[in-house]
């Protein structure tokens, strides 16, 4: 009995310091000056980034710019995060809260996720020259993945992430080469380095009120809300694309409603690397769920989808 009493203040006080150190970890990457060179593994192709943070006035502000190819830029500031696209002429632009940062997205209160995962700490190790401490996230079902996050111990900014699948396969990581910590960074740093004339095409996605959501989601496993709800217009034929994001405070999957005016086929489900993506036809639409999520999640969302002017689909 004394021995069980033992482990279990053993494994609750390491949950508490796990969860204290995430707390953390969110105050640094929210309110700290950083730059920093980020590299980027997915499914066996490896990427490397600029970061530029910076805060002025308690108004965030971000930068990643890619250094090899594909070319990318991503520009946050508190009205909008900015995407430009080189190699194909492209920039998309969408309204998100100034308070989530690009590169790791955590929620302000933890408590929403200890229902859904695990926290424990591991050991101690060197990355990028400076000495971080494991934090394990595993999740408490199968809809979703766990993550290993190493938080310098000085500064607590994050300086590698792995997402770790539902074989306990580490699938995804973003590593800092180098960080440093700054007491300011100047303006040019935060500005976009890309140049843009009228060949480009503007993808611009128009947010929309909750209300107007045309769709039921009955298939959506616990923990996940919805976080924002946009439409895309193409120009090219001026349909649209409605595109609804669901989170449980870490993980995310994207719903996109396509509006299909020919016949069409549905592909298989698909998975890339930890992106797994599941697709149906219904009625004039094609709906594809996203994200890096196992595939029974994109499923059960995808198989849940019900248009509420209509009745049930077969």
């Amino acid at each position: 009995m004394g021995i069980g009493l033992i482990s279990w203040l053993a494994v609750a006080g390491d949950a508490g310091d796990a969860s204290v150190l995430l707390a953390d970890m969110r105050r640094a990457v929210e309110r700290l000056n950083y730059r920093g060179s980020v590299v980027y593994l997915k499914d066996q192709q490896l990427e490397s980034f600029q970061v530029f943070h910076s805060v002025a006035d308690g108004v965030e502000r971000e930068r990643m710019l890619s250094t090899n190819t594909p070319l990318r830029e991503v520009v946050r500031n508190a009205q909008k995060v900015t995407c430009y696209f080189p190699d194909t002429h492209t920039v998309a632009t969408e309204a998100r809260s100034s308070r989530r940062s690009i590169l790791l997205d955590i929620p302000d209160d933890l408590t929403q996720l200890q229902g859904l995962y695990r926290f424990s700490l591991g050991e101690t190790e060197v990355v990028a020259q400076k000495t971080a401490q494991l934090v394990r996230i595993d999740p408490r079902d199968g809809y979703r993945y766990g993550r290993r996050l190493w938080v310098d111990l000085a500064s607590k900014l994050p300086l590698k992430l792995e997402l770790i699948d539902d074989a306990n396969q580490s699938v995804e990581q973003v590593v800092f080469t180098s960080i440093s910590v700054e007491p300011q960074l100047p303006p040019e740093a935060l500005e976009p380095s890309t140049r843009t004339d009228a060949s480009w095409q503007v993808k611009e996605h128009q947010a929309l009120n909750a209300d107007s959501l045309q769709w039921t989601l009955e298939g959506v496993p616990d923990g996940f809300h919805m976080m924002s709800y946009s439409r895309l217009r193409r120009s090219t034929d001026n349909s649209t694309v409605d595109h609804i994001m669901l989170s449980d405070g870490l993980a995310s999957v994207s719903i996109y409603v396509d509006d299909m005016k020919d016949d069409f086929v549905v592909g298989h489900p698909g998975k890339v690397g930890a992106i797994n993506s599941a697709a149906r036809k219904l009625d004039k639409h094609l709906i594809t769920v996203i994200g890096e999520v196992p595939e029974s999640t994109v499923q059960a969302i995808a198989n849940g989808i019900r248009q509420q002017s209509s009745g049930p689909t077969p």
